[in-house]
């Protein structure tokens, strides 16, 4: 079974129904289990969040060892690596594997909230080796907890850094936090009634690549992944 890791400390679990609810809509008939935090911040907007987040789940890690496979549900991608070293399933962080999909369709720019983001983003597109198809980072207004809690107007923020985004030259958009899940459905029909260009929400576009291959995946366990 996979496992959707919300790295997050979930209280009253809204999250992880929100996330259960999404993929169930588009994946009827799959079986997957959603995993939160006990201990850890709330969201994921800087480096300390990220470390903090990644201490939690090595302390869970013992609770993953039965999956198929692990859907890291956060595009900071925490303990993505570490997970690697730490499991023998595949593992697949949001941000980098929806950043490769874009890159196979052509090039493409990432919208999403937080002071840090664009220098972050080029961080990880470096990492990742796909700084090449980043065309542009467009910042909204927002922090990432008014993401998660779905502000008023989250919709029409993104909605126009995704026009200047296009104008940027993208051929691709990418949804920079697993937060848009709750506008990225009807923001894609628009886009794309308007524009013809695909917007890509880390999330289904994660879980999508893991359901396919993760029965024919591994991490080898010499060299990057070994733990020594």
């Amino acid at each position: 079974m996979i496992v959707v890791l919300d790295p997050i400390k979930d209280e009253g679990g809204i999250f992880e129904r929100e996330v259960r609810e999404y993929l169930s809509a588009h994946y009827p008939g799959d079986a997957f289990e959603v995993l939160t935090l006990e201990k850890g911040p709330a969201s994921i907007g800087n480096f300390t969040q990220k470390t903090l987040a990644c201490s939690s789940v090595l302390e869970s890690v013992d609770r993953l060892k039965d999956a198929s496979a692990v859907v890291i549900n956060c595009f900071a991608d925490p303990c993505l690596f570490e997970l690697r070293e730490n499991l023998d399933v595949p593992v697949f962080g949001a941000g980098e594997t929806t950043m490769h999909i874009a890159s196979m369709l052509g090039e493409f720019s990432v919208i999403g909230p937080g002071d840090n983001l664009i220098s972050w983003t080029r961080i990880q597109a470096r990492e990742y080796g796909v700084f090449d198809k980043l065309v542009s980072v467009r910042r909204i207004e927002l922090p990432v907890e008014e993401v998660l809690k779905n502000n008023r107007t989250l919709y029409e923020e993104t909605r126009n850094a995704c026009i200047k985004a296009i104008e940027d030259g993208a051929d691709v958009l990418v949804l920079g936090c697993t937060g848009f899940a709750n506008i990225a459905e009807k923001l894609g029909r628009e886009i794309w009634d308007k524009f013809k260009i695909p917007v890509l929400e880390p999330l289904l576009t994660t879980y999508g690549v893991a359901r396919s291959l993760y029965p024919i995946l591994k991490h080898g366990k010499k060299g990057l992944f070994s733990g020594r």
